[in-house]
């Protein structure tokens, strides 16, 4: 890794750790339930309802249809841009690729033979979908490694959301003001 940060190894070391996809469909504890709150307020969003999806086929649907929150994105990508800016300002373009690739990549080799074990536990042998949800959990440590290189928060939207990955659901999308999880 290219940028020297004790905050990154550290959170480079707990991505072995997490309980990857484990908590698919279950009920959110208060503390997961305040990151989805917390994360969605803190990208510049109302505060929304927190919803729960229960299967794979469920969040199947849900992603692929069309009415999701263009707003989400939107402030989420805002927010990944600003992080990214000053971020590459303060160590350099090539070392911040370099180091966030690291991490892209560690945490995929880790992520996507979870999601593939939690989806056939249920009996979903949807490569797409797997994909889908290792890609997720890849991009959420991606921008979480992001906002700790920067530092503006201790708990800040990316780490929020990463945080719901680490403890086994996924997070989805935000759909008709409710924020949904699996």
């Amino acid at each position: 890794m290219a940028i020297e940060s004790l905050a990154l190894s550290r959170f480079t070391n707990q991505i072995e750790s997490a309980p990857w996809f484990s908590s698919l469909g279950k009920d959110l504890t208060l503390e997961e339930t305040d990151y989805a709150s917390r994360y969605i307020k803190s990208i510049g969003l109302e505060v929304v309802k927190v919803g729960k999806i229960a299967s794979w086929v469920k969040a199947e649907n849900l992603i692929k249809a069309p009415d999701w929150s263009e707003s989400w994105w939107v402030a989420e990508e805002q927010e990944r841009k600003s992080l990214t800016s000053f971020a590459e300002k303060k160590y350099g373009r090539e070392n911040l690729f370099e180091s966030l690739s690291y991490i892209s990549n560690f945490v995929s080799n880790i992520v996507h033979g979870a999601a593939a074990i939690s989806a056939a536990q249920e009996g979903v042998a949807n490569s797409g979908l797997i994909r889908a949800a290792a890609g997720s959990a890849t991009l959420a440590s991606h921008q979480a490694a992001l906002e700790i290189l920067v530092n503006k928060r201790a708990t800040g939207p990316f780490i929020s959301k990463y945080r719901l990955f680490e403890s086994g659901h996924w997070p989805l999308c935000l759909n008709s003001k409710v924020f949904y999880i699996f």
